[in-house]
C-alpha cells in the first residue's frame, strides 16, 4: 500500500510502528468506506462519494497506513482561505496513537493560502471535541439540530505558514 511520495512518520506513541500518511487512491476506496461505516454508521458516505472527491481539484483525501495496515483516513476541501475537514476517521485498534493528529497535520501541511482549518463536530461527542481541542482547536459557533437531533459545535485552528 505504499506510494512512490511516501510521508514516513513514525509515531512516539506507539514505539517500532511506521505511520505512514499519503494521498488515497482509487484503490483505498473500499477501505476508506468500510472505516467510514464503522465510524459513521447511518451517516456514512458512500464509495462513490468518496470516488468523486478523488477528482475534485479542491479536495484532498489522505490516507494512514500503521506498519502497512489501512489505519484511517481523512477528507478536505481547500476553499478560499480555509480548509474544510469534512471526514476523518481512525481505526479504532490505531486509535490514540498520534494517527488521528498525523492526518490532521497533513492536512495543515497542505495549505496553501488558507489561514484556517474548520469543521463540525456533533456536541455529544466529547472524545472528538476533547482530541480538536487538544490540537488547537477552538470553538466559533454552533448549530442547533445539525446531525439529526445532534447539535454541532463549528470549531476552527488557525494556520501559521513558515515562510
Amino acid at each position: 500500500m505504499k506510494s512512490v511520495s511516501q510521508n514516513l512518520k513514525i509515531s512516539r506513541r506507539m514505539p517500532n510502528k511506521n505511520i505512514l500518511i499519503r494521498k488515497a487512491f482509487y484503490e483505498d476506496i473500499e477501505h476508506i468506506t468500510a472505516l467510514d461505516v464503522l465510524v459513521f454508521r447511518e451517516n456514512a458516505w458512500s464509495a462513490e462519494s468518496f470516488t468523486r472527491e478523488l477528482a475534485l481539484n479542491f479536495s484532498k483525501l489522505f490516507v494512514a497506513e500503521v506498519d502497512n495496515t489501512f489505519a484511517g483516513f481523512a477528507l478536505a476541501w481547500y476553499i478560499a482561505d480555509e480548509v474544510q475537514l469534512l471526514r476523518i476517521a481512525v481505526a479504532p485498534q490505531f486509535q490514540r496513537y498520534k494517527v488521528g493528529t498525523l492526518l490532521v497535520q497533513q492536512l495543515i501541511d497542505h495549505a496553501d493560502n488558507q489561514t484556517k482549518i474548520v469543521l463540525e463536530v456533533a456536541d455529544t461527542n466529547t472524545s472528538a471535541i476533547q482530541f480538536y481541542t487538544s490540537l488547537g482547536f477552538y470553538s466559533v459557533g454552533f448549530r442547533k439540530n445539525y446531525y439529526h437531533f445532534d447539535n454541532a459545535i463549528l470549531m476552527e485552528k488557525i494556520i501559521h505558514h513558515e515562510n
